[in-house]
C-alpha cells in the first residue's frame, strides 16, 4: 500500500476546549538535514525520484535523520499536462538555490541534501555516508513549533535560535505544510497514462522569516486548511538556513494536530 506513516519527531498534545489541541514539538540537539526534491508531473524521468523520497521512512531515514520536502514546479506544465501541485514560488525558490550555487540551470528531478546538489539518489550507501556527516554535527539552531488546530486553519507558534555565532546574521526560517498519500491519473504530457503516487507534497511555505541580529526569531501565523487536504495525511516541517550557502542549521517535522 502506498503511503508514509510514523514519519515524526515526539510531540506533546494537550486538550483544548472545543474540538482543538495545542501540540508542541522541539528540535533535536543534533543536526537534522533537509533532502529538497525539485519534481512536476510533467517530467517522465521525475517519477522513480519521487518514488525514492516516499520510501526514505521504510529505510529508516526518519524525521530524526532527515526531513523531505516535495516541491513541484510550474515550468513543465507547457508540456500538455498541469502539475496540480506546482507552484510559481517553488520553481523560483529552485531558480534561487541554482543561482546561490553557480548553477547555469534548473532541471528535474533535482535533490538537494542541505542545499548541495545531490545527483546520486538511488544508492542508499552514498546517501547514508553523506547524512551521516550531517546528523554527526552538534545543532546549530533550535526549533521550537506549535501548533492549533481547527476546522478551517492551523495556527502557528515558531521560535527559533540560531547557536552558531557566525551564521547568526545570516539566518532565514520556513515553515511548510506538507501532504503525504496522493496520487495523480496524468492524461496528457510526458506521464500520459500514468498513475503517479507522490508524499512530503509542500503545499504551502512561508519563509524567509528573518531572525533578529542575535539570531533569534519569534514568529505566529496561520495556514488555511483546504476542504480537499486530508487530515491524518498532513504534516509541517520548519527548518534554519545559511542565506550564504544553502547549509540547514537544524530542521524538524511534527504531524498535524488531531483528535485523540
Amino acid at each position: 500500500m502506498h503511503g508514509v506513516v510514523g514519519f515524526a519527531l515526539a510531540m506533546i498534545c494537550v486538550s483544548l476546549a472545543g474540538a482543538q489541541l495545542d501540540c508542541e514539538s522541539h528540535s533535536t540537539p543534533r543536526r537534522v538535514a533537509v533532502i529538497e526534491l525539485y519534481t512536476s508531473e510533467g517530467c517522465n524521468s521525475c517519477p522513480p525520484a519521487d518514488r525514492w523520497v516516499s520510501s526514505l521512512p521504510a529505510r529508516d531515514f526518519n524525521a530524526d535523520r532527515v526531513v523531505p520536502l516535495a516541491f513541484h514546479v510550474d515550468y513543465w506544465d507547457y508540456l500538455g499536462w498541469r502539475d496540480r501541485f506546482a507552484q510559481a514560488s517553488f520553481s523560483a525558490r529552485q531558480r534561487a538555490q541554482a543561482d546561490r550555487g553557480s548553477a547555469r540551470f534548473v532541471y528535474t528531478p533535482q535533490l538537494l541534501l542541505n542545499g548541495a546538489d545531490f545527483r546520486q539518489p538511488f544508492r542508499d550507501s552514498e546517501f547514508s555516508e553523506r547524512l551521516a556527516r550531517v546528523n554527526s554535527k552538534v545543532a546549530a539552531a533550535e526549533l521550537r513549533l506549535a501548533q492549533r488546530v481547527s476546522a478551517t486553519e492551523v495556527s502557528i507558534e515558531l521560535e527559533s535560535r540560531v547557536l552558531e555565532p557566525s551564521a547568526q546574521k545570516f539566518s532565514e526560517t520556513y515553515v511548510a505544510l506538507l501532504e503525504n498519500n496522493l496520487s495523480s491519473e496524468v492524461r496528457a504530457g510526458e506521464n500520459s497514462g500514468k498513475v503517479l503516487l507522490h508524499d512530503f507534497v509542500v503545499r504551502e511555505m512561508i519563509g524567509p522569516l528573518r531572525a533578529d541580529s542575535s539570531g533569534r526569531l519569534r514568529w505566529s501565523g496561520a495556514f488555511t486548511l483546504h476542504g480537499h487536504w486530508k487530515r491524518p495525511n498532513l504534516g509541517l516541517s520548519a527548518f534554519v538556513q545559511d542565506v550564504r550557502d544553502g547549509d540547514v542549521l537544524q530542521a524538524l517535522h511534527a504531524p498535524l494536530c488531531s483528535k485523540p
